[in-house]
This record gives C-alpha cells, sequence and structure tokens, in this order.
C-alpha cells in the first residue's frame, strides 16, 4: 500500500470537470484508489464521493493506493494533481 500527501495545485481546486478527469485515471488501474481531506475518505473511482471531498487549490489531500499496479496509479495521480494534467510528470 502506498500513501502520498499531494497538495493541490490546479487552479480550480478538485470540482467538476477535474474531478471527472481524476476519475477517468483512477478507473483505469485495478488498484483500490482512495483520497482523504479532513475527515473526509472517498473512493476516487466514484464520481459522487469525489464531488463530496471539497478539496480547493493549495490544499492537501492524502492519496492511499492498494493493488498490483499502485506505483503506476500514484505516479499518475500524482502528477495529476500536482500539475493539472496527466501529460505532465513533475516529480513528487
Amino acid at each position: 500500500m502506498l500513501r502520498r500527501s499531494i497538495v493541490i495545485n490546479r487552479p480550480q481546486g478538485l470540482d467538476g470537470r477535474p474531478i471527472a478527469e481524476l476519475v477517468q485515471v483512477a478507473s483505469k488501474y485495478e488498484s483500490k484508489v482512495y483520497l482523504e481531506h479532513g475527515t473526509r475518505k472517498v473512493n476516487a473511482k466514484s464520481i459522487m464521493g469525489m464531488m463530496s471531498l471539497e478539496a480547493s487549490a493549495g490544499e492537501s489531500v492524502e492519496v492511499m493506493i492498494d493493488g498490483s499496479d499502485e506505483e503506476n496509479a500514484m505516479s499518475e495521480i500524482a502528477a495529476f494533481l500536482c500539475a493539472g494534467g496527466r501529460k505532465a510528470a513533475p516529480a513528487v
């Protein structure tokens, strides 16, 4: 299991389109993917769960991933949250 604290660096935070994109990213992996913010822990593959997270730009979320492809999933999700897109892959 991997666990990492990541600061959201997307101008709009996690709402609307970024949530839909993040759910798509998480859903392509077999691993279980969860995000935690404040007292909420949600399944990152659930659009309704992600909408309830209410995480804004500059805030930190805990990303927890468990499964056979957890390292690849963490890398792509961290890049998405940190750089604001799937194509960028900064060091985290």
